[in-house]
């Protein structure tokens, strides 16, 4: 029994490492099949999330929030970077990069916050200061652990002197290992060789992609088919073409790619079709196993006028005698077979040719290292990524080549835009192709952030042009949209955050470095803050903290607060008791009238308390001896006239001030005239007296009025 247990556990457990793995893949591809992986990872932690899966699936959650997968309509982002928090305290590092991500870009409410206060407050440059140097240390830890984006993103930083002082050793300390790893394995280092060939589609216009198909509806179609026309070619070598590269929303499949280029070949004997068939069986790329002899025999079987296919078979026999697959190894025929390539200006004959003469010499081959510096260098403009990673080292070594630190940083980071991590901005392309612009825009500003080359916007020194576009042709984003401030409503209907029982609280938990600045901010600097959005429920939190060092003035907005029901819940019993503790302290003449008055006004209409008309009386006497805007009446005529306009208001039964001080008064008015009018006709008496209570409701209302736009 306890064996099977034990089975059925480790079966359950790899069951949900499948499921993560599916669904991480789903959310790179921003595919919509993410949310029914989602639910099944759900069933699995329908009672609780097991702690050694806890800080993936919170990144994961948040990138599936953050990527608009949740809803194609909108993004939380304050929900997607409370589950990024989540997840970088529980150590996860590329969650570590998503937190800079969204502190830097502004997307953790900082705009909303720092865009209404004076710039002279502490809080205003508190604000502005953090999202440089806290995403900063984010994205520094995050990088040193080892996430390669995080690198990218670092280096790029130094590169530009983004937060950073400008130091191009620097950037290249951060470049380097990621690129180097990529460079000493053939698979990666083959990632980032071929993927300059799409850099034209991708990088030279903000969004264009050079083929519009329904690529999902023939990747159905095109995959297994087994006979391929002339009339279908073109499609199925633009499906084969997007599995290769990872294009229009498919993720890199170097198999399907390879089945789908060999059938062009064998059935409609397509040149081009065929030289990628050799490169792959080289490579090694989509193949069970290489077959050298199919690659070699296809190469010298193309006979092309074309240069770019000539440049490529030359290039591809060059490194078959070089490598001695399926061959002798014989290095001067492969020299020539670059040299011939690279003649027909191959950037990969380029790279290799060079290559060669950089290494030492031997009795068949002398080194020459200016040609190779030359040719890796004419490669390396052409976009050649490996190209201009060696020309980096040459560069900062300074042995073979001038030293120049400044050129091998940019060329390094010229090198880095085409590494795996920039899949973000191929599926960025894809769905802003495809109209789904807010799901667009956190890819480009992702991509944006790593500094891939999309383009620049000088508002944030960084490539970020794209997001900045969609912004604000396609209305996928606005800053003073983002909400904040009901973050923990929003959580509790979160499926997750129930699961997990957290009862913390989220706006502290989010902004608790804000919160601190309550001691460090004058009262006048809190009351500025904004009273909707974010804004408001800070001005609420710091008011509450406030309150406990008995600052008057805070109280009495805290009872303005719980009896108009801002940011929490109707409390009339919290709301009296603030006004009486902010009578306690120090108040201006109008703030005082203003607690007297709404004191009054609850002990009328029994609100917290019981009701107590001649104790609302004494009360409105107190607010008009304070501070009155009606000094020609008798301060007993302004209460009879109060206390008479409360029963009116209690008749008619209305409820809380700011309802009571959005009265049309020129309405009460006719409504008291229609009600008295059979008494009024022939009485002029009568007439008399309501004409002076009408103006009397207009002066009382006015009253009312001003003192709630004073304070």
């Amino acid at each position: 029994m306890i064996i099977l247990t034990l089975l059925l556990g480790i079966y359950a457990q790899n069951n949900i490492n499948e499921l993560l793995k599916e669904w991480e893949i789903h959310i790179e591809q921003s595919s919509i099949e993410s949310q029914s992986t989602f639910q099944e990872i759900l069933h699995y932690f329908k009672d609780e999330i097991p702690k050694q899966y806890q800080s993936r699936f919170f990144r994961l959650y948040g990138q599936y929030i953050f990527y608009g997968l949740e809803n194609e309509n909108t993004i939380d982002y304050a929900r997607a970077l409370y589950y990024f928090k989540k997840s970088s305290d529980l150590g996860d590092i590329n969650s570590q990069f998503y937190v800079s991500l969204m502190t830097y870009l502004h997307l953790d409410g900082s705009y909303n916050i720092y865009s209404n206060l004076k710039t002279e407050s502490q809080l205003f440059r508190y604000v502005k200061e953090k999202y440089q140097s806290i995403s900063l240390i984010d994205l520094y830890f995050s990088a040193i652990q080892g996430f390669d984006q995080s690198s990218v993103a670092m280096g790029y930083r130094h590169l530009k002197g983004i937060g950073v002082n400008q130091n191009c050793s620097n950037s290249a300390l951060f470049y380097l290992p990621v690129l180097e790893e990529f460079a000493n394995q053939p698979i990666k280092a083959k990632y980032i060789s071929e993927n300059r060939q799409v850099a034209k589609a991708l990088y030279d216009s903000n969004f264009y992609m050079n083929y519009e198909l329904d690529i999902f509806g023939h990747a159905q179609i095109f995959e297994n088919l087994n006979l391929v026309t002339h009339e279908s070619a073109v499609e199925v070598k633009q499906l084969a073409f997007s599995f290769y590269y990872g294009l229009n929303g498919l993720r890199r499949n170097f198999t399907k790619a390879y089945q789908l280029y060999l059938k062009l070949y064998d059935q409609l004997n397509d040149k081009e079709s065929g030289i990628r068939v050799a490169q792959m069986n080289i490579e090694n790329l989509g193949v069970d196993k290489p077959n050298y002899q199919l690659a070699l025999e296809i190469l010298n079987k193309i006979s092309t006028k074309n240069q770019e296919y000539q440049g490529k078979i030359y290039n591809a026999l060059g490194y078959i005698y070089f490598k001695g697959l399926g061959v002798h190894q014989d290095i001067i025929r492969a020299q020539d077979y670059f040299k011939k390539s690279a003649d027909l200006q191959n950037n990969d004959g380029q790279f290799n040719l060079g290559s060669l003469y950089m290494l030492p010499s031997t009795i068949q081959r002398e080194r020459n290292q200016q040609k190779g510096v030359s040719l890796i260098e004419k490669a390396a403009t052409t976009g050649h990524a490996m190209a201009q990673y060696s020309l980096a080292l040459i560069l900062l070594d300074g042995v073979d080549l001038f030293y120049s630190c400044d050129l091998a940083a940019a060329l390094l980071h010229a090198s880095s835009s085409r590494g795996p991590w920039a899949d973000v901005l191929k599926t960025a392309n894809y769905l802003f192709q495809q109209e789904q612009y807010t799901q667009s825009l956190s890819k480009y500003f992702e991509a944006g952030y790593s500094g891939f080359l999309v383009a620049t916007c000088k508002q944030l020194q960084i490539n970020l042009e794209n997001a900045a576009v969609v912004m604000e042709q396609y209305d996928a984003f606005y800053y003073n949209t983002l909400h904040f401030s009901d973050v923990q409503n929003r959580l509790s209907q979160d499926p997750v955050y129930q699961i997990t029982g957290n009862n913390n609280d989220a706006f502290s938990y989010l902004y608790q470095d804000y919160l601190q600045f309550v001691n460090q901010s004058t009262l006048h600097e809190l009351l500025e803050l904004d009273s909707f959005g974010l804004n408001g429920v800070l001005q609420y939190r710091f008011l509450k903290q406030c309150a406990n060092e008995k600052e008057a003035i805070c109280h009495m907005k805290l009872g303005d607060y719980y009896y108009n029901g801002k940011y929490e819940e109707v409390d009339f019993q919290k709301s009296f008791q603030h006004y009486k503790k902010a009578l306690d302290g120090q108040l201006i003449d109008a703030m005082k009238a203003h607690v007297y008055f709404n004191l009054g006004l609850m002990r009328a209409l029994g609100q917290g308390v019981e009701i107590n008309r001649t104790k609302s009386i004494e009360i409105f006497e107190l607010s008009i001896n304070s501070y009155s805007l009606i000094p020609i009446l008798p301060v007993n005529a302004q209460v009879q006239i109060i206390d008479f306009l409360v029963n009116v208001y209690k008749q008619i039964d209305k409820t809380g001030i700011e309802l009571f001080l959005d009265v049309n008064y020129l309405e009460l008015a006719k409504y008291l005239i229609d009600t008295v009018e059979e008494c009024l006709i022939g009485n002029s008496q009568a007439i008399v007296n309501v004409s002076v209570g009408f103006i009397i409701v207009i002066l009382f209302g006015w009253r009312l009025k001003l003192i709630n736009q004073y304070n």
